[in-house]
C-alpha cells in the first residue's frame, strides 16, 4: 500500500451539511478504544506499509483528539510507515493551541484547517459547530510559529445567502493568511443530512455556483496558487501529494470506521458504525469488473489539470487507455478533454463539467 489515511470520526458537534461519518462529544473512554483498534490495525497491516509515501488523517476532527493520544498515534503511525514523505491532518482551528499546534507540527509537515467561511452569518446558515478557542488567525499564527511550513485552508461557496462579493472576500482573507494550499467546494445538500432538509424544495443555482467556481481559479490564481484539479490550489510545489496519488490510482489502506481502501484491483470499506468497527464487523467489498474499474481510475486522474500520461496510466493500471478510444475521443470532440497519443488532460470546460466526462467512462464500462 503507497498511501495510508486514518479516520478520526470524533467531533465537538456535528455540523448539518456534514455526511461524513463522525461521532460528536466522545467520551475519553470510547476515545481510548478507538486508539487502541487503530494502533492493533498499524501493527497488523504494518508490512503492507513500509513503502508507503503519505499519510492522512481524515475526519471527524482529528485536532479533538487529547494531546496524549495523539503523540501515541504518531509515535504508532511512524514506526509503522518509516518511508512517509507527506504526513497530512485536518484540524479544526478552534482546537488549534500553542501546545496543541506543537503536538500536531510534531509529525505532521501538512496541516489543514476547516475554516469554511470567515462569515459567521454564512457559517450559521449551514449549521456550523464550534466551540470557543483560536480563531482562523490566531490557529495560523500557532503553527507557523510550531514551524509549519505547509498550511492548507478549506473552504466552501454557494452558501444560502452567499453572493459573488462575500465570496471574494472569503478568498481574500484567506489568502491575507499566506496559506500554501486552499481547497474550496461548493455546498451539497448531502442526503439525510439537517442541510438537505432545510433547503429541500430550494431550486439549487448552478450558473451561480459555477461562477463562484470560475471566480475562485481566477483569484486564487493570480495571488499564486493556481488551480490543480477541480477544487484545489496551490502554490508550485505544495499540492496535495496524498491525493493526487488516491487520483491517480495509486494504492491505499484506510484505518478506522468508514475507511476505505483500494489495493489496485478491490475496494472495500470498514464497517461506517464506531461500535460495530469496534467489535471486529468486516469491511464492505466493492468488487467490479476490470473494465469498469478501468473507467474509473481513468475518469479520476481526470479531475486533475494535467491529467493522464501514458506511462503513468499503464503504471496504475496495468494497461492503456486504447479501450477507450472512443469515449476520450467523443470527449475531445465536446472540447471536454485534449488527446494526444501519450496523454489526456480535461480542458477548463472538462473540469467545470467534470460529471460529464465521469458518466461517458462509466457507461463505456
Amino acid at each position: 500500500m503507497r498511501n495510508l489515511y486514518i479516520h478520526v470520526p470524533f467531533c465537538a458537534g456535528k455540523c448539518d451539511y456534514c455526511a461524513f461519518y463522525s461521532e460528536p462529544a466522545p467520551d475519553a473512554a470510547l476515545i481510548r478504544r478507538w486508539l487502541e483498534r487503530i494502533l492493533f490495525q498499524l501493527e497488523e497491516n504494518a508490512p503492507r506499509l513500509e513503502h508507503a509515501e503519505t499519510v492522512y488523517f481524515g475526519g471527524g476532527t482529528p485536532s479533538l483528539l487529547p494531546d496524549d493520544a495523539l503523540k501515541r498515534l504518531f509515535a504508532a503511525v511512524r514506526e509503522a510507515v518509516p518511508s512517509a514523505i507527506e504526513v497530512s491532518i485536518e484540524a479544526n482551528p478552534f482546537t488549534v493551541t500553542p501546545e496543541k499546534a506543537a503536538v500536531l507540527t510534531s509529525f505532521a509537515n501538512r496541516v489543514t484547517l476547516g475554516i469554511q467561511s470567515f462569515d459567521p452569518a454564512l457559517l450559521n446558515a449551514i449549521g456550523r459547530r464550534d466551540h470557543a478557542g483560536p480563531g482562523p488567525e490566531e490557529a495560523v499564527r500557532n503553527l507557523r510559529e510550531a514551524g509549519l511550513r505547509n498550511l492548507g485552508l478549506d473552504l466552501m461557496y454557494a452558501l444560502p445567502g452567499e453572493t459573488p462579493d462575500l465570496w471574494r472576500r472569503d478568498l481574500e482573507r484567506a489568502l491575507e493568511l499566506k496559506p500554501e494550499h486552499i481547497s474550496a467546494y461548493s455546498v451539497t445538500p448531502e442526503p439525510g443530512t439537517p442541510f438537505a432538509r432545510r433547503v429541500a424544495g430550494t431550486r439549487e443555482d448552478d450558473a451561480l455556483s459555477e461562477a463562484m467556481w470560475e471566480q475562485a481559479g481566477v483569484v486564487l490564481g493570480a495571488a499564486g496558487l493556481p488551480r490543480y484539479e477541480i477544487s484545489n490550489y496551490a502554490r508550485p510545489g505544495f499540492e496535495s501529494r496524498h491525493n493526487s496519488n488516491v487520483w491517480h490510482g495509486q494504492t491505499y489502506l484506510g484505518l478506522g470506521p468508514a475507511a476505505c481502501s483500494f489495493d489496485g484491483t478491490d475496494r472495500w470499506t470498514q464497517a461506517a458504525g464506531l461500535r460495530a468497527w469496534l467489535d471486529g464487523a468486516p469491511p464492505e467489498a466493492d468488487r467490479i469488473p476490470r473494465r469498469a474499474r478501468l473507467g474509473e481510475i481513468l475518469m479520476m486522474g481526470l479531475r486533475t489539470v494535467r491529467g493522464w500520461t501514458r506511462w503513468e496510466f499503464e503504471a496504475a493500471a496495468g494497461c492503456g487507455w486504447d479501450d477507450f478510444s472512443a469515449q476520450l475521443n467523443e470527449l475531445a470532440e465536446r472540447g471536454l478533454v485534449t488527446l494526444a497519443a501519450d496523454t489526456v488532460a480535461p480542458t477548463e470546460r472538462g473540469l467545470a463539467f467534470w460529471n460529464d466526462v465521469a458518466e461517458t467512462l462509466v457507461f463505456a464500462s
